[in-house]
């Protein structure tokens, strides 16, 4: 067993993508897309809701979505730990024990993917804008600047990483096979992400390079690393790693 182990962890990407998963996920696919479900419904709708009650106003601003955002990403993880924490077997199948490559490595893939992604889709836009999530982050003061790390360095690395990298990829690589299970749960980002973040600010942004191109380039790197480490906690620490670059470069870009 340990051979084989070893064996696995020596591959290349290339050979471990061929390759299916070891066994089914200890959910159903349909549980999986639930909790993609689950996490836009508290994007769009409760998040939102809550964010209005919070603050008492309705009138859409930077600082109210990005509440939105951050409370919608923390209902999901409680949806999550609860669900999941209810069945060791369950929980133990999210594999968030440390993959097979170093932290410190890990989190360098993590900047390199974000410094990929900004270096694309800014160059190729033409446009050095914030990411969607964090837009106007910095026309409201220090609440502003904090709620947007909040939400990009830990909130929405842990709720995506897990329903997307830990929970769906897995899913549907064991339902449609391995290369088209990452395609297709990279598409589903992709759709997440135009439906809540680049649809609140459609105006702002090009379609072709800040919709599709930075959450395709970011989806299927993620879920590449999910393969390849086989750790969905290596995919957390990556994304909190490429959250920082992302408030970073936002902090440059807008002179913050």
């Amino acid at each position: 067993m340990s051979a084989e182990i070893d064996d696995r962890r020596e591959m290349t990407l290339r050979a471990k993508l061929s390759l299916p998963e070891d066994a089914a996920p200890a959910w159903s696919l349909l549980s999986a897309l639930l909790s993609a479900c689950v996490l836009l419904v508290c994007l769009v709708l409760v998040g939102p809701a809550l964010a209005s009650l919070l603050l008492g106003s309705q009138e859409i601003t930077p600082f109210l979505l990005m509440l939105s955002w951050a409370l919608g990403m923390g209902l999901c993880l409680i949806y999550l730990g609860v669900s999941r924490r209810s069945n060791a077997e369950s929980w133990a199948a999210l594999r968030l024990g440390p993959g097979h490559l170093p932290r410190p490595l890990v989190l360098l893939l993590g900047v390199a993917i974000a410094l990929a992604a900004d270096l694309v889709v800014n160059l190729g836009s033409g446009e050095f804008q914030p990411v969607p999530e964090i837009y106007g982050f910095n026309s409201g003061g220090a609440a502003n600047l904090l709620l947007a790390a909040l939400l990009l360095i830990l909130l929405q690395p842990l709720a995506e990483s897990l329903v997307f990298q830990a929970m769906l990829l897995p899913s549907l690589r064991w339902r449609l096979g391995p290369w088209l299970g990452v395609f297709v749960a990279s598409g589903l980002f992709v759709a997440r992400h135009l439906l809540v973040f680049w649809a609140a600010y459609a105006d702002i942004y090009k379609l072709a390079w800040h919709g599709l191109a930075y959450p395709a380039l970011t989806g299927l790197a993620f879920c590449l690393l999910r393969v390849y480490t086989g750790s969905s906690s290596s995919v957390i620490i990556a994304r909190m790693a490429a959250g920082l670059i992302f408030f970073l470069t936002a902090l440059a870009v807008s002179g913050a």
